[in-house]
């Protein structure tokens, strides 16, 4: 994941020279009292909640509040968000954020510790953890329709009062450090590290949420206490609630769980973008069976117009890469193309692993010519879009998916009517936007290969 810090700037005011002091007023002269400073100006009040289709729209003091219906829906979901990401930490806190927020759920709190916060979850038949990001992070539990408010509440205690206890820190620590450990381990997972690395190492992206060995494992207790009080603002927050509720109950326990918070003055800022120029490889050296490779170019996202043609022209991509490489020439057992559109800064993928890179990637990049050159026919999109349409439906089947779609619209695309418009854009998609999309996005490809550099065709592989 990518990785964006924002310094903070403090300026700093340097008074001149003061003037020599004005003679005494005589005893019968009234001193004149100093003008009272101009207070500052009223905070606008909330707008009243707005209700559109089966979503409610409320706010609290700044932070966004969306809530979903769901008649009969047994259990519910409630998503704390905290919007930043990359921007609120600088690269020798990276990590700060995970850590701390998987300390907060797991620890317990001032008033319950682990062991007590953790049956009283149990007991309720609930769950609650977190999860930190390059652009966002969550605190993200769920519950029986009966135990909303509780369990909202223990999501907010673990938010606002946890314990943090030392040896909580230190096993999260650990798990954090072994994660990062296991990715250099693993070809896919370093695979996709390299990638990363390439794309953003001179981006905010790439001091990545994680952090690294060396950032984990320096911070302190309070570190992780001060990153948390920064956190605690409402400007920063959106909270979504799925489920069989009334949006008043929802709001109401939001004031009563985080009303006190102050609004603070998070502004959310655009990331630099990222340039690519020209095709390149980069290859790391690493003995294996087979070769592992990503291909990969910047795409649209959750904000761009093209950004349903850009899910589709991937399916139909990815569907032809997995059916010209693996059924009928049993290349490889591993191929595809796929969107990585959860990020701020999407990206489009050719993925195969290959113990004869260039026949395979030959292979590959003709189908991405294909995409650029010949319409798709009509049967083969429509077929396409609904493969694509079922696995997203199905995806948004639970009352947490249907909550984490609706985040991602709202925090990616500024719009959280933007998730319940997607399935009408797929279908609307046609060849020809497909095609459009292919000629335009599709180039200027960055491919790393772990692997054998001895059997690469530099040429090949920086053809397109």
């Amino acid at each position: 994941m990518i990785r964006f810090g924002m310094a903070l700037l403090l300026a700093c005011a340097c008074a001149s020279a003061a003037p020599a002091a004005a003679p005494a007023a005589p005893a019968t002269q009234a001193t004149p009292t100093a003008a009272p400073a101009p207070s500052a100006a009223p905070l606008a009040p909330d707008p009243a909640p707005g209700v559109d289709g089966d979503v409610t729209v409320a706010a609290m003091n700044g932070m966004q509040i969306l809530v979903k219906r769901v008649p009969g829906a047994e259990l519910v979901a409630m998503q704390l968000y905290i919007r930043g990401g990359v921007r609120n930490w600088d690269r020798a806190h990276a990590g700060v954020e995970d850590l701390a927020l998987s300390v907060s759920t797991s620890g317990g709190t001032r008033k319950l510790d682990k062991d007590a916060f953790a049956r009283r979850l149990a007991a309720l038949g609930s769950s609650l953890d977190a999860s930190a990001g390059n652009d966002f992070s969550a605190l993200s539990a769920k519950s029986l329709k009966a135990h909303f408010g509780e369990t909202f509440a223990l999501l907010a205690d673990a938010f606002l009062e946890p314990a943090l206890p030392a040896a909580e820190i230190e096993l999260q620590r650990q798990r954090q450090l072994s994660q990062l450990k296991h990715e250099q381990e693993y070809p896919d997972s370093r695979l996709d590290f390299l990638v990363h690395q390439t794309l953003f190492h001179d981006h905010p992206y790439g001091r990545r949420a994680i952090g690294t060995l060396e950032t984990v494992a320096k911070l302190s207790a309070a570190d992780l206490s001060a990153h948390l009080a920064k956190l605690r603002e409402t400007s920063r927050l959106l909270l979504v609630v799925v489920g069989d509720l009334e949006a008043a109950e929802v709001v109401a326990g939001a004031r009563r769980a985080l009303g006190h918070l102050p609004r603070g003055t998070y502004q959310e800022t655009q990331l630099p973008s990222v340039k690519l120029d020209r095709a390149a490889l980069v290859v790391v050296e690493k003995k294996l069976p087979t070769n592992y490779i990503q291909g990969v170019f910047l795409a649209p996202g959750w904000r761009d117009p093209d950004f349903a043609t850009a899910m589709v022209a991937m399916e139909v991509l990815g569907l032809r890469e997995f059916e010209e490489v693996r059924t009928k020439r049993n290349l490889s057992y591993a191929a595809g193309a796929f969107l990585r559109s959860n990020l701020a800064i999407a990206r489009g993928t050719l993925y195969v692993t290959a113990v004869d890179p260039n026949a395979t990637m030959e292979v590959m990049l003709a189908q991405a010519r294909r995409l650029q050159s010949e319409p798709v026919p009509a049967p083969e999109l429509a077929g396409d879009k609904a493969v694509f349409l079922t696995g997203y439906l199905m995806g948004s089947e639970s009352t947490d998916g249907q909550a984490g779609l609706l985040a991602r619209a709202q925090l990616l695309g500024g719009d959280w009517h933007l998730a319940r418009t997607f399935p009408g854009r797929v279908r609307a998609v046609t060849a020809g936007d497909v095609q459009a999309f292919a000629r335009k996005y599709i180039g200027r490809l960055q491919t790393v290969v772990l692997g054998d550099p001895a059997r690469l065709n530099r040429t090949l592989f920086q053809s397109l």
